[in-house]
């Protein structure tokens, strides 16, 4: 076998294989998250306050999903547009999000503290879910052996 070629063929990775499993390891833990926001606040405050921190958790949530997908949309196309997607996409999540929170804020029974907090609880969470998912991704993607002492990388 010539020096330059590898001792075995790395394994193709399914196409959508990473970010299925971000959704996956991110989807879970921001539910749940929503969902033991929405049943302190209900604990801590009344329906209405459980109620507003299911619905900022279910915004948070959404708004990070939908950024996910878009993001390996975007990193799929053309290189040049890269940079310029991903801006326009974050862009574009911050207006729906302060759009839809500022038509939540005008409804009298939706209370703003449960829901900010049930939003960032749950938005974490995902956020944390995502990376995690990334990381053993990548572990799938390039094999346990790849990471033995002393093989270069």
């Amino acid at each position: 076998m010539p020096a330059s070629r590898s001792p075995r063929p790395r394994p193709r990775r399914a196409s959508g294989s990473v970010r299925r499993r971000m959704v996956t390891f991110a989807l879970l833990p921001g539910l749940v998250v929503t969902l033991v926001a929405g049943v302190v606040a209900w604990a801590v405050r009344d329906e209405w306050a459980g109620i507003s921190a299911l619905i900022g958790g279910g915004i948070g949530v959404s708004i990070f999903l939908a950024g996910l997908i878009g993001i390996t949309g975007v990193v799929a196309g053309p290189a040049y547009a890269t940079m310029a997607g991903a801006f326009a996409l974050l862009g574009l999540q911050i207006v729906v999000g302060f759009a839809v929170l500022y038509l939540l804020s005008r409804v009298g029974w939706v209370d703003m503290l449960p829901l900010g907090l049930g939003f960032l609880a749950a938005g974490l969470a995902f956020q944390i879910g995502t990376v995690v998912g990334y990381t053993g991704s990548r572990q799938l993607v390039f094999g346990e052996d790849d990471a033995a002492p002393g093989k270069v990388r």
